[in-house]
């Protein structure tokens, strides 16, 4: 069964807010990073494109993930935030600085001066931010899907981390670890057990919530927390020890499930001209389409480069475009929900169209459907980096001045009533 959230309990805003606004500066610096992705098919271990693919994975994803956790595990599994300014200076600024090192790191030869320093830094980022959260749960009495999702996705992101400090330390500091199974096993807790662990379970509060759809079968509400991570474990082992194809059949099968029902309850919208529907079908059509591309690789019916298209297709089809779907539904919520707590008796703050309207979600939709498109070109070599990076770059220029726009109506509107009151013309 899902709880209802309780918005009594959700953090200042000055908690989720700085991660939120960070994530579109990132994704123009990700932009920046493949414009420098030589011509050809884009190879996975090219400086370029590891740093943008961390760009994106950390930068982007990483603090919009953050931001929109930090309220759920609030509003939903009712953990409490005693100090909130202190978890944000602990959390906020070693995400960005980690972010930063880790790109410049791999654009100047996993340069060892740069990436111990990076993983130290981002893993203290993610260690921090999942244990506190996973001891929040623990002490919650809320045992709804999304709580025990978001244990589950955190468990993960523990993996994840851990795998990418053993990564760090073998390439920069040799320490002897095989490194092609711990990278194997990082992308596939980081893009798998965290990535669309935190998507499935977020996805059985703001889907409902946000679209005005039917709930997710109870079925897959009460053991999907279980079933993920088991069908990845299982898979991972499988194709450890017998690189079969068929190892991976467990974990797509979830995957595609999810991915089914998702786009089953978007059809079902009570609000079917809503432009947070077509994001959320983007990225579960995003990864259908790079679940089939990695499993033809595996299988050998289609070359390795390949490997690049269904990298893109989940960590931008589907993270860009599920984090994009909630970013314009979920930003407008929080400065409205504030505005609501700083509301002068018989004020009522702007509606949330009135912050962030439907016309700016329309056009970032249209903007990363261009950019989906332009990564996949990339991928398979038919379009040279710098057009993919411009249209990444403009697309978080786009978010940017979206989010701004967002923010400075949210300010002057409190701004109004402080001065309305100072005046002596509202309570």
């Amino acid at each position: 069964m899902q709880g209802w959230p309780s918005y009594d309990r959700a953090p200042p805003l000055s908690l989720p807010l700085p991660f939120l606004l960070a994530s579109p500066c990132w994704l123009f610096i990700a932009g920046l990073c493949l414009m420098l992705v030589g011509p050809g098919p884009l190879d996975r271990f090219d400086p370029a494109s590891l740093a943008a693919a961390h760009l994106l994975a950390l930068g982007v994803l990483g603090n919009a993930m953050f931001g929109a956790a930090l309220q759920i595990l609030a509003v939903v599994a009712g953990v409490s935030f005693s100090r909130p300014r202190l978890l944000l200076h602990a959390l906020f600024w070693p995400l960005q600085l980690g972010c930063g090192l880790l790109a410049a790191a791999f654009l100047n030869g996993f340069l060892p001066a740069l990436l111990l320093p990076a993983a130290a830094l981002l893993g203290w980022a993610l260690l921090v931010f999942a244990g506190f959260g996973l001891h929040g749960i623990a002490r919650s009495p809320a045992r709804d899907a999304t709580t025990r999702g978001m244990a589950s996705a955190l468990v993960a992101l523990l993996a994840a981390a851990g795998l990418g400090i053993a990564l760090a330390g073998t390439l920069g500091a040799a320490w002897p670890l095989p490194w092609k199974t711990l990278l194997d096993w990082h992308a596939l807790w980081a893009l798998g057990g965290w990535l669309l662990g935190l998507i499935m379970a977020v996805a059985a509060t703001v889907v409902p919530m946000f679209q005005i759809t039917p709930a997710y079968p109870a079925r897959w509400m009460r053991h999907a927390a279980m079933i993920w991570p088991a069908s990845l474990l299982a898979s991972g082992l499988g194709w450890q020890l017998t690189a079969s194809w068929l190892a991976w059949l467990p974990a797509w099968m979830a995957a595609l499930a999810f991915a089914a029902m998702t786009w089953r309850l978007q059809r079902r919208s009570r609000r079917p001209g809503d432009c947070g529907r077509r994001f959320w079908q983007m990225a579960m059509a995003a990864l259908a389409l790079g679940l089939l591309a990695a499993w033809l690789v595996a299988a050998d019916m289609l070359a390795a480069g390949w490997a690049a298209l269904s990298g893109w297709l989940l960590l931008f089809g589907l993270g860009a475009g599920a984090v994009l779907g909630m970013f314009y539904k979920i930003l407008p919520f929080l400065l409205w929900l504030d505005l609501q707590r700083k509301a002068p008796p018989g004020a009522r703050p702007p509606a949330t169209l009135a912050l962030l309207p439907e016309s700016a979600q329309r056009r970032c939709l249209f903007v990363f459907s261009a950019c989906l498109a332009m990564g996949c070109a990339l991928a398979l070599g038919e379009l040279p980096g710098t057009a993919a990076g411009v249209g990444t770059c403009a697309l978080a220029a786009l978010v940017a001045w979206d989010a701004g726009r967002a923010v400075w109506r949210h300010r002057a509107c409190a701004r109004n009533w402080r001065e309305t009151q100072a005046a002596g013309v509202m309570p």
